[in-house]
């Protein structure tokens, strides 16, 4: 089907949509050059969908936008026929010539308004009375605040952290230990960790003084100055 170079080049043409263009070439596919049909070329929704594989709905849209466009216009509406049966518009091709007149070419005259469908107010209607599908509320609704505090300055929960010294005491506190001296009773040696040793001091005194290892190391090598016997409990 021969298409005018001066129709494909201008600006309506470019501007209308694709499946205007379609269903334009399947107007003018149905002119015949030797019946002169022009201004009496016919195309229901129905043979539009199967000459394109377009929806119904689309052949009856791009019809109106090429309208709009200035490159068909309709001739003879559409109407029930007198057996019961639609007959569809019938529509003259403005770049052919019809009847005895010369094309008008109409969308040369076109003014740059781009075509918009207007939908009726029963579309508007209909869309405004669906509902969408409930969602349920606790899927979607999220608590204000977490059931388990959590602090983002420390990492645990309800914000307590860890104590800075462990719990567990590395002195033995067991009844044996206990009952056993630190120092003997003649032996004098330096206060360590601000507490008086003398011979009353007993394991049990220990809770006062950091559990660290370089502490005791520095009790023991006291001890060990003064020559005295050291009789120290197993540390745990």
């Amino acid at each position: 089907m021969p298409m005018l170079v001066d129709t494909m080049a201008s600006p309506a043409w470019k501007a209308m949509s694709p499946y205007a263009r379609v269903v334009y070439y399947t107007l003018k596919s149905r002119y015949g050059h030797k019946t002169r049909n022009n201004g009496r070329i016919y195309l229901s929704a129905r043979d539009g969908a199967e000459d394109t594989g377009f929806h119904k709905d689309t052949i009856v849209r791009s019809l109106r936008e090429l309208q709009h466009y200035g490159f068909i216009v309709m001739t003879k509406a559409g109407c029930l026929g007198v057996e019961g049966k639609g007959v569809a518009p019938h529509w003259r091709l403005t770049e052919l010539g019809y009847m005895h007149e010369p094309p008008t070419r109409d969308f040369l005259k076109w003014d740059g308004e781009m075509f918009q469908e207007q939908k009726s107010p029963k579309y508007y209607l209909r869309n405004r009375r669906k509902k969408q599908n409930p969602v349920l509320q606790d899927r979607t609704v999220c608590p204000t605040a977490p059931d388990i505090p959590v602090s983002y300055s420390t990492g645990h929960i309800n914000g307590e952290a860890c104590p800075t010294a462990p719990d567990i005491s590395r002195v033995n506190h067991s009844a044996a230990a206990a009952a056993v001296p630190l120092v003997p009773a003649t032996s004098v040696v330096p206060d360590i960790g601000g507490i008086e040793i003398s011979s009353t001091t007993w394991v049990g005194d220990w809770d006062g003084l950091p559990p660290d290892k370089e502490m005791v190391d520095a009790y023991i090598a006291a001890w060990l100055e003064t020559g005295s016997d050291l009789s120290v409990p197993a540390l745990a």
